[in-house]
């Protein structure tokens, strides 16, 4: 009797979330047109993860069934296939540190420079880019004119982005003057979502709401954000939270002679 009920709990939940239904938005605010519904039986390939304007990760879906293709965007990971999509990345970019740090022992002569990066979510290179910064100064990376650049991708919805803003604060304030630049990128296209962190913050760097899907084309994880260390001709050197290994990377290629 009692296994018996358990199945049918079973039964029931797994009914529950087969017949669970998400909407996909043309875009990714809640006020956004509904342009389908997504199923958790619905076939749908996950493109991309974006920032979302509330605490939910927004993701760009392509859904295929019979007689309907559409292209949107789906707020959170319920569904099934968005979930796979979020374990997939964590599980590629833990495999990846796991191999750089065995060959980090294994460098011949006791190298410990920065390590070419194995994340295939990684980039290799930054393309110069212009903005308008949250208070619509306008800029762009060529024009920091930086030896070595940071450029740090932060979520506004997160509570530790004022931390980890906070956190290349010391570094830029020490090794401005020789040459690090820095810029600092809300993963969000809406300049209103940036006040509540920068408001009263003493940032001496450009800070920009994401309005051309940099932390999208970058594959940059909009739940936590990722700080990159650029050289002068904007090739990736080291990405990642901001903390010992970052910092080392900057030293090494400030400590390098100009051309």
């Amino acid at each position: 009797m009692h296994r018996t009920l358990l199945i049918a709990l079973f039964a029931a939940s797994v009914l529950r979330a087969s017949s669970a239904v998400e909407p996909m938005r043309s875009g990714c605010y809640s006020d956004d047109a509904q342009i389908a519904t997504v199923s958790a039986a619905d076939s749908i390939q996950v493109q991309t993860a974006l920032a979302g304007v509330g605490p939910e990760t927004c993701y760009k879906v392509v859904l295929n069934r019979p007689g309907e293709t559409a292209t949107g965007y789906v707020l959170g990971d319920s569904l099934p296939a968005v979930a796979a999509f979020v374990k997939r990345r964590e599980q590629e970019s833990k495999e990846a540190a796991e191999a750089q740090a065995r060959m980090a022992l294994t460098a011949p002569n006791g190298e410990k420079g920065p390590a070419k990066a194995l994340d295939p979510n990684v980039p290799s290179h930054f393309d110069d880019f212009s903005w308008r910064d949250w208070q619509g100064k306008a800029g762009s990376l060529s024009e920091l004119g930086g030896r070595v650049t940071l450029v740090t991708f932060w979520p506004p919805n997160s509570l530790k982005s004022r931390d980890t803003l906070n956190s290349v604060m010391p570094l830029y304030n020490q090794l401005h003057n020789q040459g690090l630049a820095a810029v600092g990128i809300s993963m969000s296209p809406n300049p209103k979502q940036m006040y509540e962190v920068l408001d009263d913050s003493n940032f001496k760097w450009p800070q920009v709401p994401d309005r051309g899907g940099l932390a999208d084309r970058y594959h940059v994880d909009p739940r936590v954000g990722e700080t990159f260390v650029l050289d002068a001709s904007h090739n990736v050197v080291a990405a990642g939270p901001m903390g010992p290994d970052l910092e080392k990377a900057v030293r090494q290629l400030l400590a390098k002679p100009t051309p």
